[in-house]
């Protein structure tokens, strides 16, 4: 069995448990399939889902998923120039779990780079990791700075879908996940683990939706 099966038959489980023991009320439950999904993107971002399953390592903290969030982003960004060196430096501040200072640097990389999208983008997850995932206006504005600049630029789709996903929004979520896969290239690094979290995403809507429909009082 490979990892990749392996993980989406977790997946599904652990979102099935969740729905039939019923006890967590409103969007709790959202919020706990969220953090399954997040330990997904942990186990796709560490692992190496196309071998053999092997005992998995826990995430071990919010630091550690968010060194995956930001390699992740990194893997998105399509600068050439003089922004990456302001990025490499952001970057191994956040690692730190520094997300202020993270920010702080790339602001400052603004101020001589101001249309690149990359250090709009990268600005927006500091922002988010900032405010404990959620998305703030401030990281809001940042990634729609991206988005404005390169329309057809990933990465602010999938951390806005991911911050949806924090707050309970699971079908806003899927949506935008939808809209940055389309703008993978072939070759992405990323997109195998977008297109592993989108798969699991849906399966926990599908399960919401049975679930939903069996609860339905009869007339």
């Amino acid at each position: 069995m490979t990892g990749w099966v392996s993980l989406g038959i977790l997946a599904i489980l652990s979102f099935g448990a969740l729905l039939a023991i019923g006890r967590l009320k409103g969007g709790l439950w959202q919020i706990a399939a969220a953090a399954i999904l997040l330990g997904m993107t942990g186990y796709a971002l560490q692992g190496r889902p196309s071998l053999p399953s092997s005992p998995a390592k826990s995430l071990g903290g919010s630091e550690d998923a968010a060194v995956q969030l930001v390699d992740m982003r990194a893997e998105m960004d399509q600068s050439f120039g003089g922004a990456k060196r302001w990025l490499v430096t952001a970057d191994s501040f956040a690692k730190q779990g520094d997300y202020k200072l993270s920010a702080s640097y790339i602001q400052a990389g603004l101020k001589q780079n101001p249309d690149d999208p990359d250090l709009w983008s990268a600005l927006g997850l500091q922002l988010m990791l900032a405010s404990q995932g959620q998305m703030s206006p401030p990281a809001q504005l940042a990634f729609d700075k991206a988005r404005a600049i390169r329309p057809n630029y990933p990465a602010p789709y999938y951390f806005a879908g991911l911050s949806r996903l924090f707050g309970g929004d699971l079908d806003s979520a899927i949506l935008l996940w939808e809209k940055a896969l389309t703008l993978a290239t072939p070759k992405a690094k990323w997109k195998p683990r977008l297109e592993s979290q989108l798969k699991a995403a849906k399966a926990l809507q599908a399960q919401a939706l049975d679930t939903s429909q069996v609860k339905k009082p009869n007339n």
